[in-house]
């Protein structure tokens, strides 16, 4: 179910017949022409509610329609399907890893609190994140409401790993662009944890209403280091063991994801922390996106 981001692609779901769902192709660009869009909407053939069907805008988008499978489209058309918006790159492979550290990554600032320009983490240049949501709001989200019935009060964002990261980000700085947020092991070590430092400035009650999921794959790595951006092993959906840090350190990037959820529901927000310890990083792509089918729809059938 998951895969290396240069593997090929290769024929998804949208290349099937489905009795459930029809497909489209757009290609779009990002304003300074430097990064290439593939957008694949399914949408339901089950007639639109009167206020119009629910939406999962889905980032990685090719990995994303690699991922899903023909029993989620059927198990969504018993319930209430949503339409899907696949946010990919115009390529053939799963992932366009520079394209995606630049979309995915928040911006980032210095102690005196100055804007960092090309903030660069592994070799890759980052901080586009509040540019590609702009492109999702200015043009993905245009398109896709034009194509579908789609209520603008049940639009939801989906990610992982970086994307579960970028996820989190709209949430933290506007949290009314979506009404659902499900981020799959957010990389919240980014830069640093610059997704902590917003967090620590973020009012919880600015999420009123919002449904928050935060699910972590906590499956040690065969060579025995932790994933970074995972969540301790410890905690559950209802409850949440972090350990304090050391005075003078940094906080574990692990911890404080696993908290948010807990700081979220004292605010009466309508959040869930989920680890999946027999899961690791890469599975929890699949994982990560059934939990997202099941809040878009209904449907408790689909399964990691």
């Amino acid at each position: 179910m998951h895969g290396r981001w240069d593997e090929p692609v290769g024929p998804t779901v949208a290349d099937r017949p489905s009795a459930d769902y029809r497909y489209e192709k757009h290609r779009l660009d990002s304003a300074d022409g430097k990064r290439h869009y593939r957008i694949e909407i399914a949408i339901p053939r089950q007639a639109a509610p009167a206020g119009g069907h629910a939406a999962l805008y889905m980032l990685d988008g090719n990995a994303a329609m690699a991922t899903l499978t023909s029993a989620d489209l059927q198990a969504m058309g018993t319930a209430h399907p949503p339409v899907l918006v696949a946010i990919g790159y115009d390529i053939d492979t799963r992932n366009d890893v520079v394209a995606r550290a630049y979309d995915y990554t928040p911006p980032v600032r210095d102690a005196q609190g100055r804007e960092i320009p090309a903030p660069v983490v592994r070799g890759r240049v980052g901080g586009g994140a509040d540019v590609f949501l702009d492109f999702i709001e200015t043009q993905v989200r245009p398109l896709a409401r034009s194509r579908a019935s789609i209520d603008p009060g049940r639009e939801m964002l989906w990610g992982h790993s970086y994307g579960g990261l970028f996820t989190l980000h709209v949430l933290y700085t506007r949290p009314r662009a979506f009404s659902a947020y499900i981020a799959g092991d957010p990389s919240a070590w980014w830069h640093d944890g610059a997704l902590i430092q917003e967090w620590r400035a973020f009012d919880p009650a600015r999420a009123s209403g919002l449904r928050v999921a935060i699910l972590a794959g906590t499956k040690p790595r065969a060579d025995g280091k932790d994933h970074p951006g995972t969540s301790s092993p410890t905690t559950t959906t209802t409850t949440t063991t972090t350990t304090p840090a050391t005075p003078g350190s940094s906080p574990d990037p692990r911890d404080v994801v696993a908290g948010m959820a807990q700081k979220l529901r004292s605010a009466s927000v309508d959040a869930t922390y989920e680890a999946f310890p027999q899961f690791g990083h890469g599975e929890m792509i699949r994982a990560s996106l059934a939990r997202a089918l099941q809040i878009a729809s209904g449907a408790t059938s689909i399964q990691p």
